[in-house]
């Protein structure tokens, strides 16, 4: 059974957020917000219903991030068919990807935009993957997004967006 619906529960978090004094808990058993993302619980709407939303956020970099070595990966395995991941490939191998990154980036191959997506189908409440254009995730972004999210105002922004590692490793020298 899926507690995201028990008003016991939805009770019990609304509680805690209280505590807290924000609108949200961060599911801390899980992972610590790191700046990139966080995962978190809130209550909200959902289909006229009150539900426990099970949430996790993260930047729009970290998604450009995460698609830019997606389709890396994708390149290498037409070279290399039995490469499996990145921590057990050979040093030839994790050569020939840090190629393909700099190639699709130098390309600028892959473009990303803010979402929003909700998902049913998951072991507590509703699930939903929150990306956004921002700097950092913390407590002010996520207190705006369930304010907006619970109050019906939320825009994403359309525009599609490319980083790059290099101007983030000339950022850092």
């Amino acid at each position: 059974m899926n507690d995201g619906f028990n008003p016991e529960k939805i009770a019990a978090l609304k509680e805690q957020c209280k505590q807290a004094k924000k609108s949200f808990i961060y599911v801390t058993d899980e992972h610590e917000p790191d700046g990139e993302s966080a995962h978190f619980r809130f209550v909200g709407k959902h289909d006229g219903k009150e539900v426990i939303f099970d949430a996790f956020i993260y930047t729009l970099r970290a998604e450009y991030e995460m698609a830019v070595f997606d389709l890396a990966e994708q390149r290498m395995k037409e070279k290399f068919p039995d490469y499996t991941d990145y921590d057990h490939a050979t040093e030839e191998q994790q050569d020939y990807l840090d190629l393909l990154v700099d190639e699709i980036e130098t390309e600028d191959e892959v473009g990303v935009s803010e979402f929003v997506h909700i998902e049913e189908a998951v072991d507590f409440g509703v699930g939903i993957d929150i990306c956004l254009n921002v700097e950092q995730i913390n407590d002010e972004v996520i207190e705006n997004f369930v304010r907006q999210f619970n109050d019906g105002t939320l825009e994403l922004d359309d525009s599609v967006y490319s980083f790059s590692y290099a101007a983030e490793e000339d950022d850092e020298e």
